[in-house]
């Protein structure tokens, strides 16, 4: 592994990926102040209720623009079919709960909103290829080493413009045994 003590002089982002909410919590007003912004592409609503403390009435309607959604026992989930472009105005009725509402596309399937971290790495993009024991020839990945310590293996790493999806992860520990670095392997 090459340079676990490299300065991290290369500008990178963290880039993670969670369906686009415009509300997660229990509404204390009617409208409900929404915290999100409308996606790019037309879409609907899904609105999920779910216990929260002692906010446990989950039977009740919510209201996307004038389309209702009617809770009713032993139904958490809705989807809303109207195509909205700009953010709805949502109330609600009868419910003491938390709140979820989540932006799908037209054809139903969550809209990803995407989270860039600034972090900072050294890349190392090996284009060689080298031997194998056995035989044939092996190309190696494109690497890098960071002190961020939170990615995953399949998290992507966006360096220049292009997405490195994250294969394995080498730690770099000190003497005490704590993760100061990681080598990440794309």
């Amino acid at each position: 592994m090459p340079f676990p003590h490299a300065k991290l002089t290369d500008p990178a982002h963290l880039v993670t990926k969670a369906t686009k909410e415009l509300f997660d919590a229990v509404p204390t007003a009617s409208p409900i102040a929404l915290t999100g912004t409308a996606p790019s592409v037309a879409f609907k609503c899904r609105c999920k209720v779910s216990a929260s403390g002692t906010h446990t009435d989950l039977v009740g309607h919510v209201y996307i623009n004038a389309e209702d959604l009617n809770f009713t026992s032993g139904v958490t989930t809705k989807q809303s079919t109207t195509l909205l472009t700009s953010i709805p105005v949502v109330t609600y009725s009868g419910l003491d709960c938390s709140i979820l509402i989540e932006c799908l596309d037209s054809g139903g399937a969550p809209i990803q909103a995407e989270t860039l971290t600034p972090i900072d790495i050294k890349f190392h993009d090996e284009q060689e290829y080298y031997s194998q024991a056995i035989g044939g020839f092996v190309k190696r990945p494109a690497q890098c080493v960071t002190d961020e310590t939170a990615s995953c293996i399949n998290d992507v790493i966006r360096y220049n413009g292009t997405d490195y999806p994250i294969k394995a992860i080498h730690p770099k520990r000190d003497r005490l045994g704590i993760e100061r670095r990681r080598v990440l392997q794309f």
